[in-house]
């Protein structure tokens, strides 16, 4: 009977994990530097869009459009995005961020002119649920928020028909409650930074 040697047994697999383990890395961070300005101008677009659609400014999505339309009418002071909208009148666009059921839910909300009434709201990031808690990145969902006042108060799907009251999504009822306090707690800090007037 063969017995293998001390270096078959031990240095043989250790030397074969080592390169193994640096080529993984070799091809993991060739592949990271060379989608690395595609990812930042990816993240770049979203935010934009993100906060045009906050501001209820119109465009078509596509990327030169929107970063045209986004030299033209944004200003960004302390946080707080300013946005001339196509009628004139400056909309107030703030990113929040709260708990969701997998992970933050960031969004950005945009307040017309008086500080209380909401323009838009648009998702910038989320991890719920694919066809249920992610739904909240469905037109529908986010369109019901429009010349609103809050704070809401949850309510069943498609039920929704008072200025306080909030479509929940059916099926994902901590997304819809997460969502509701996000929203809540960007009203509350908008009326607060406006002297609630």
């Amino acid at each position: 009977m063969k017995t293998q040697s001390f270096y078959m047994r031990r240095i043989h697999p250790l030397v074969f994990m080592a390169i193994v383990t640096i080529i993984c890395i070799l091809l993991t961070a060739s592949l990271h530097l060379s989608t690395f300005d595609r990812v930042k101008n990816n993240e770049q677009f979203f935010l934009r869009r993100s906060i045009l659609d906050a501001a209820a400014v119109p465009h078509d999505g596509q990327p030169e459009t929107v970063a045209r339309l986004y030299q033209e009418s944004v200003t960004e002071k302390d946080g707080v995005y300013q946005v001339k909208g196509t009628d004139g009148t400056m909309r107030h666009v703030t990113q929040f961020t709260g708990p969701g059921l997998w992970g933050p839910i960031t969004i950005m909300v945009g307040f017309k002119n008086d500080q209380k009434t909401l323009a838009g709201v648009s998702i910038v990031s989320q991890n719920e649920t694919p066809g249920l808690g992610a739904r909240i990145e469905e037109p529908w969902f986010t369109s019901q928020f429009v010349d609103k006042q809050g704070p809401f108060r949850l309510v069943e799907e498609g039920t929704a028909d008072s200025p306080e009251e909030m479509d929940a999504i059916t099926g994902a009822t901590r997304t819809s409650e997460s969502f509701k306090n996000i929203m809540n707690r960007a009203i509350t800090q908008s009326t607060t930074k406006s002297g609630g007037q």
